[in-house]
């Protein structure tokens, strides 16, 4: 069996088409359909039905996609090993961050990273925390940088690296960024920006409002933060992000911290790597350059074999 077919059926399943699996191996569609049609003869069985433009897997095909995705992890895995012996002359890496955490933490890593080790090709998925688990459990990340939950993942090791305050932030001329502040009542009376329901960072921020007796009536919901920071500087809405986000927005005037009454709200970013896999020489080599520039202890993850 060929591993390429494998890693098509993977891509078609990340990205729903045929087509777009095909341009993301830089390869024709009909190549793609060839193989994946040669797999199905070859196993018996059906994989996937296309409906409309859409790609539907079958029981087997689920079956193989898990197979697939620990083959692929597997031969991530191997050929990490292989570039460490070689002295991590190539390579590669996958990691997952959260957006801010790319922007504001780890850019001096990255760049470090890659005067370290220019053979080690570097790809970073930026995304939400809870889909970035997800493919880290998958085998597709070696780790991720996201924010931790006050629940603990199973399989997975969460280590804190960074702490931040969030802020509640209103357009400058709006009645929530009064310089005497507003009640928490008043501040959850106004449309709100938030970020999509699987976040973590919009669970906390409920959950602490709920503990002041009010909920937010979203009327937007969005991953990107820069879209948040401009919807909210529009008058769109309100909006609570991390400090370090807005902090340049609000010094430039195009954005107000609104001093909500009792409204105190911090986020953990941490370091998440899956408890018992096996951490490849160029994931250790980074975890080392992170811990070099950030200053921070990572108690040993840098140092982890594969047993655990």
């Amino acid at each position: 069996m060929d591993m390429r077919v494998l890693k098509y059926m993977l891509s078609v399943e990340e990205t729903g088409s045929i087509t777009a699996a095909a341009r993301a191996h830089f390869v024709t569609q009909p190549a793609v359909s060839i193989q994946l049609r040669k797999l199905q003869e070859e196993l018996g069985t059906t994989l996937f039905e296309v409906v409309g433009r859409k790609v539907r897997f079958t029981e087997a095909g689920k079956k193989v996609l898990d197979y697939a995705r620990r083959m692929s992890a597997l031969e991530r895995e191997m050929a990490g090993e292989i570039s460490g012996i070689a002295g991590l002359a190539s390579g590669e890496l996958s990691i997952g961050t959260i957006d801010a955490a790319s922007i504001y933490i780890l850019p001096v890593v990255y760049s470090s990273f890659r005067r370290q080790y220019p053979g080690i090709e570097l790809r970073v998925d930026v995304s939400s925390t809870s889909p970035l688990l997800e493919r880290m459990l998958d085998g597709r990340l070696d780790f991720v940088v996201g924010t931790l939950s006050a629940e603990k993942r199973a399989g997975v090791e969460e280590i804190e690296i960074f702490r931040e305050k969030l802020v509640p932030i209103a357009p400058p001329d709006h009645p929530a960024a009064a310089r005497r502040g507003v009640d928490v009542e008043t501040f959850a009376g106004h449309p709100f920006i938030s970020f999509h329901r699987e976040s973590v960072t919009r669970r906390m921020i409920e959950s602490a409002l709920l503990e002041m007796g009010v909920t937010l009536e979203v009327a937007m919901e969005i991953d990107s933060q820069e879209a948040i920071k401009n919807l909210v500087a529009s008058g769109l809405g309100l909006s609570i992000l991390p400090h370090e986000t807005v902090r340049g927005e609000i010094e430039r005037g195009l954005l107000a911290r609104s001093r909500v009454k009792g409204l105190k709200i911090e986020r953990s970013i941490g370091l998440m790597i899956p408890e018992k896999r096996h951490v490849t020489a160029a994931a250790r080599a980074f975890l080392e350059v992170m811990k070099a520039e950030l200053k921070i202890d990572i108690h040993g993850a840098d140092e982890r074999d594969g047993d655990g």
